[in-house]
């Protein structure tokens, strides 16, 4: 909320309003003239948000959408700009805890890991669709998983006997193919892998900051927290190349890129959870705070 520095009478963005706590906040510092928008892909978190937000002298939005997509929402609503967007990336703690949802590896569930249980493939359908070397592309660029050929082609193996359906299918393939001693936080990144493969996370990422540069308003703010290195790269990387301005070659004499400075980081080293924090709250240990200001 301090990175976001929500003004009275300014309109936000929750792009990722899981459980709502975020949005709740952002509520909060908003008087009758300011406007919260609350999206989320999961249809189920967009129904709990508004069950559970209570009656607010601002004008609050609530809308399933993907974020990448966030500008639809706004043009709906007839919304030109806003002053300040938070990303909360990943899974919520409620899908985490909603054992049909199959996003936990210690739950049986489905396979299915879906933010948006209407769309696209589940876990279970895209194990089943990939090839070994799909597969071991997916768990070594998104779990960073050690020989994942070894695996992909036990989990492959696994499903011509007998098909995978459900998390605890997964985690007994995997134990039978490296011992029941197997650690549990190897087993967490196969499961990071497919997540992230399902829902297409991380170019859903990209698509989201390229349009937030068009959205935020001259001195709004972008926040985002992430959870793994693969999208605190892509969010640390967005916004050092925001702060750039012309890429010319200095032999030029003018700038013919055109290219101009768009933001100014708020936070060169990123913010991590303090150590009572961690204790409190144990899923925050991995979290990951960045946030720019719009300069253009």
């Amino acid at each position: 909320m301090e990175a976001l520095a929500v003004r009275p009478g300014g309109v936000y963005l929750d792009a990722t309003a899981g459980g709502g706590g975020h949005l709740r906040e952002i509520i909060a510092r908003l008087e009758d003239s300011g406007t919260a928008i609350g999206i989320d892909r999961d249809p189920d978190a967009i129904a709990w948000i508004g069950a559970q937000i209570s009656r607010s002298a601002a004008t609050v939005i609530l809308e399933q959408s993907p974020f990448s997509r966030f500008d639809s929402v706004l043009e709906r609503h007839n919304i030109g700009a806003i002053d300040g967007m938070l990303l909360d990336l990943g899974v919520s703690s409620r899908q985490i805890d909603a054992q049909e949802r199959g996003f936990s590896y210690m739950k049986q569930s489905d396979l299915d890991m879906r933010m948006d249980p209407s769309a696209g493939f589940t876990a279970a359908e895209l194990c089943a669709r990939l090839s070994e070397e799909e597969l071991a592309r997916v768990l070594r660029t998104y779990g960073e998983i050690t020989n994942p050929m070894r695996m992909a082609r036990a989990v492959k193996a696994c499903g011509k006997r007998r098909p995978l359906r459900t998390s605890i299918d997964l985690v007994t393939c995997l134990r039978n193919e490296y011992g029941p001693s197997f650690p549990v936080k190897v087993i967490a990144k196969v499961f990071q892998a497919l997540r992230i493969a399902v829902n297409d996370e991380l170019a859903e990422l990209c698509a989201c900051l390229s349009l937030a540069v068009s959205k935020v308003k001259k001195g709004g703010r972008i926040v985002v927290i992430s959870y793994h290195s693969l999208e605190d790269r892509i969010v640390k990387n967005f916004f050092r190349d925001g702060e750039q301005g012309c890429v010319c070659p200095p032999v030029l004499p003018r700038c013919v890129c055109g290219k101009k400075i768009l933001l100014k980081r708020l936070n060169k080293k990123v913010v991590i959870p303090s150590v009572s924090e961690v204790e409190n709250n144990p899923r925050s240990r991995s979290a990951r705070l960045r946030a720019a200001e719009m300069v253009a």
